[in-house]
């Protein structure tokens, strides 16, 4: 108690000096020298940490793709999911509530549980997409064990009256595709004021593996969102809205009758039923919209200090629909509305940081249903005071920083239990209630090291931590996204992550090759651990079932990027992965690690043009059988390894040289010999494959 009382003081110390204007140290010359170089290297301040940001080339191939998907060109980041239409993404073998999603610089705060909540985000409205490795609970607070994915758009140019762009995405596995369009401009009666407007739909019909349709896999979004940016003197002020709205199919094929049947289907490993191509969407089915505002004011004092101030509001609700023998199809069986409140203040000075950071959240279970919800109603309240500081000699950087994070979680709900007083096997309704605390310090520590003006080293240390989410601790029933029986463990403390990460950087004229080598000690990391011996039958059919564990477990590996230019038009780029862990109190594996993987691309520049406007590329994937792997820990073996090929055709047109107005056409063939295959990550890899040969135009108007 005595160190984190002396924490909470030094920072209160930082905190006064900061906002009266203290003198910076009398080395303010030479570490104006080094402002460029952190700049560089380390955007928004992540000095020590490694950053990765998808190339303007890489997020035009990835348009009409998932948040999730996108970000995998990235090594190290991987996937989990349902199918091709519900993933998650996993950075260095740790996903879900492990990893802390920005939206345009607000905490993502959805439904997050669960492997078949993907993130509620539409990636057209990102100009940037990027991945912070390592434990980043300091800076980012509690969650971020894995990683952070930062999601941000431009500033408005005020420089230009009327800009946009119109992209039109079309893919023949689905039969369908998405389109988007964005508009922005200044407004000249009022100088320092702009103004975004943006939108975007997506529909799919029942997607194909490479022998045969998923029945009831087909996909509907409408998402839009607004800002307007004010600038004048010492001020900045922005207001956002985003609205995300997604409708989805669950394969019916996951929602399974008698425990006979989930076997069979198992042991069959593919559909029993033969389906058709449809649109439409039936039970069972999600229908999900996320709704946020942002408010956020900028106070530059002077030139090197200022204050920011951010509110966020957002809210969730997520309706789940399954097949039902007495209600309509149309009531949900799953209905919860999210509504979280954040508000941020943080004081920068030179290269010091302060903050204090706060967060509300009400979760209800709207009546109606005619079920037991599966996670009960709850409050949820965190506060947390974090700073950060740099310093920059010479060739070395470095920065420190410390925090500290306070949660309180109330809950009520009904759940049913076998009575204990009769011998029949009634059930009984009873209220459960129950409230926790967590509290915990985080600390960050890293170095940047220029061995030469080609060679850097990036060394961070991070503790980060996280409370157990709602249904780790309480869950009760069906999931229906992943049709699987989740059981709760109200028994569960924090988990608790020391990480250490080390980046070599390397950056000629012919090469650029970054490799990260990492092993993070997660103390108490939870886990859902699928069950072969039991399945859970009810009302609504027969599931796995799947209960939540703890123990220590032990993360390490290693990603690769390397970019190599054999021509001035001929490029190779390849990135692969691997990660490793393993249950250290049961000396056992884990399940649902990612296998290791090597995605490898030659791409070709034409008619003399940079590769980024005009080029032919190859590209090979291959993701190994999982090995890492206990007998009987799950209903059937890992799948074996694959290889996917892809191929992608791009033009780029200028209409005019003296504009930046241009077309840009692209035509991409993936997983090009159809190649019939299961991934590890993929909950339904017990019932179906994964999608088969995929042909995708995108054509992209920029004026």
């Amino acid at each position: 108690m005595q160190y984190k009382c002396l924490a909470l003081l030094g920072m209160l110390w930082l905190f006064i000096n900061l906002c009266n204007g203290q003198q910076e140290h009398p080395i303010k010359k030479q570490d104006s020298i080094h402002l460029q170089d952190v700049e560089v290297i380390g955007r928004r301040g992540e000095l020590s940490h490694s950053v990765h940001r998808l190339s303007a080339q890489e997020v035009q191939e990835n348009k009409g793709k998932t948040l999730a998907e996108s970000l995998t060109d990235i090594s190290g980041v991987s996937t989990i999911g349902m199918g091709s239409s519900i993933v998650k993404p996993v950075i260095n073998g740790l996903h879900s509530n492990r990893i802390l999603i920005l939206n345009n610089g607000v905490r993502q705060e959805g439904q997050q549980w669960g492997i078949e909540h993907a993130p509620e985000i539409d990636p057209f409205t990102a100009n940037q997409l990027e991945v912070v490795k390592g434990a980043q609970g300091v800076r980012y607070g509690a969650d971020a064990l894995g990683g952070v994915i930062l999601a941000s758009a431009n500033d408005i140019d005020l420089d230009r009256k009327w800009m946009g762009n119109i992209d039109l995405v079309g893919q023949s596995n689905g039969r369908g595709g998405a389109i988007n369009a964005r508009f922005e401009g200044a407004v000249k009666v009022l100088p320092g004021l702009g103004w975004r407007l943006q939108a975007s739909g997506k529909k799919l019909g029942n997607y194909k593996t490479a022998d045969y349709f998923l029945g009831n896999t087909g996909i509907e979004e409408l998402n839009y969102a607004g800002t307007l940016q004010y600038k004048r003197d010492k001020n900045q002020l922005e207001l956002y809205f985003s609205h995300f709205g997604t409708q989805l199919g669950i394969f019916r094929g996951a929602h399974i009758g008698t425990v006979e049947d989930i076997q069979a289907r198992i042991d069959y490993g593919r559909p029993f039923e033969t389906y058709d191509f449809s649109y439409q969407i039936e039970a069972p089915r999600q229908k999900v919209t996320h709704d946020l505002v942002k408010a956020s004011w900028e106070h530059r004092f002077q030139a090197d200090r200022k204050l920011e101030v951010q509110y966020g509001l957002q809210r969730n609700h997520r309706r789940e629909y399954d097949l039902r023998r007495v209600e309509s199809d149309d009531i949900p069986m799953a209905d919860m509305v999210l509504t979280t409140q954040s508000l941020d203040v943080v004081v920068k000075q030179g290269h010091s940081s302060i903050g204090v950071q706060s967060l509300i959240q009400v979760n209800n279970n709207t009546p109606g249903t005619g079920t037991t919800p599966i996670i009960p109603n709850f409050d949820s309240y965190a506060a947390g005071i974090f700073a950060v500081h740099q310093f920059h000699i010479d060739r070395w950087h470095a920065e420190i920083g410390g925090r500290y994070d306070f949660k309180y979680l109330d809950i009520a709900g009904y759940r049913y239990r076998r009575s204990i007083i009769a011998d029949d096997g009634t059930i009984e309704q009873y209220l459960l209630t129950d409230t926790r605390r967590f509290h915990n310090a985080s600390g960050t520590a890293g170095t940047l090291y220029h061995f030469s003006p080609k060679l850097s080293w990036k060394s961070n240390i991070g503790l980060a931590w996280r409370a157990p989410s709602v249904n780790e601790l309480y869950s009760d029933g069906v999931h229906h996204g992943s049709a699987t029986y989740e059981l709760g463990n109200p028994d569960l403390r924090s988990e608790k992550g020391l990480k250490w990460i080390n980046a070599f950087i390397w950056s000629d004229e012919r090469l650029q090759a970054t490799i990260d080598v990492y092993a993070q000690m997660l103390y108490g990391y939870i886990y859902a651990q699928p069950n072969p011996d039991a399945v859970r039958q009810t009302i609504r059919g027969t599931f796995p079932l799947f209960a939540y564990q703890q123990h220590d477990a032990f993360f390490y590996g290693a990603d690769l990027r390397l970019r190599y230019a054999f021509l001035n038009r001929l490029h190779y780029d390849a990135s692969a992965s691997l990660v490793r862990a393993r249950n250290v109190e049961l000396d056992s594996y884990l399940p649902y690690i990612p296998s290791a993987r090597l995605q490898q691309a030659l791409s070709l520049s034409y008619l003399g043009e940079s590769e980024s406007e005009s080029y032919l590329k190859f590209a090979h994937r291959f993701v190994a059988k999982q090995t890492q792997y206990e007998e009987g820990m799950d209903y059937v073996a890992p799948p074996p390894a694959y290889h996917l090929f892809d191929v992608v055709v791009n033009k780029q047109i200028k209409t005019n040289k003296n504009t930046d107005t241009s077309w840009n056409v692209m035509l991409s063939v993936e997983n090009l010999f159809n190649s019939s295959y299961k991934d590890y990550m993929d909950r339904f890899r017990y019932f179906a494959h994964q999608m088969g040969r995929n042909v995708n135009v995108k054509i992209s108007y920029q004026f």
